[in-house]
């Protein structure tokens, strides 16, 4: 009896290995994981959203373009992905759209921080110190203590109406 008990656990315990090593190249890295959970869920605009976030990640730009895209177009008033797709606009210099697509984030979402920070860093880069600043000083009162916030006090220390 103890030995029949050894012998389907034994089996069971082989069974379950082989399950997990055949799902363990779905796990393989961020891309073919979210590949996976779009295919699971082609209805939901977070996986699209965080494909394209692990596309972009591994340089490949439009196709992470396209799934922030389908993110939206699942989920227009989506936060994560306006800021996303926002950034790859910023990438290809169309700093107008890109601008537009983080102030929607805002108003999704005033406390994104990741869209005020990258809406301050592009304001900063397109030369409108004003609004840069504006932007770093509303980074700061969201999240004092975030890296983000440590950077914006890093930039509004080198401007010179940073002693008002």
């Amino acid at each position: 009896m103890v030995r029949e008990r050894v012998i389907a656990a034994a089996a069971l315990l082989a069974v379950l290995c082989g399950l997990t090593f055949a799902r363990a190249g779905v796990y393989e890295n961020d891309i073919t994981l979210f590949t996976d959970v779009v295919e699971k869920s082609p209805d939901k605009a977070r996986p699209y959203n965080n494909l394209g976030d692990a596309l972009k990640r591994a340089g490949r730009i439009d196709e992470a373009l396209r799934n922030f895209e389908m993110a939206l177009a699942i989920n227009p008033n989506y936060p994560d992905a306006l800021n996303n797709l926002a950034t790859i606009y910023s990438l290809h210099k169309d700093l107008q759209q890109a601008a537009a697509l983080l102030r929607q984030a805002l108003e999704l979402s005033p406390r994104h921080l990741q869209a005020r920070f990258n809406l301050a860093i592009l304001y900063y880069e397109a030369g409108l110190p004003d609004d840069a600043e504006r932007e770093f000083r509303a980074l700061l009162e969201i999240d004092p203590s975030s890296k983000e916030a440590a950077f914006a006090r890093r930039m509004l220390a080198m401007k010179p109406s940073a002693a008002r």
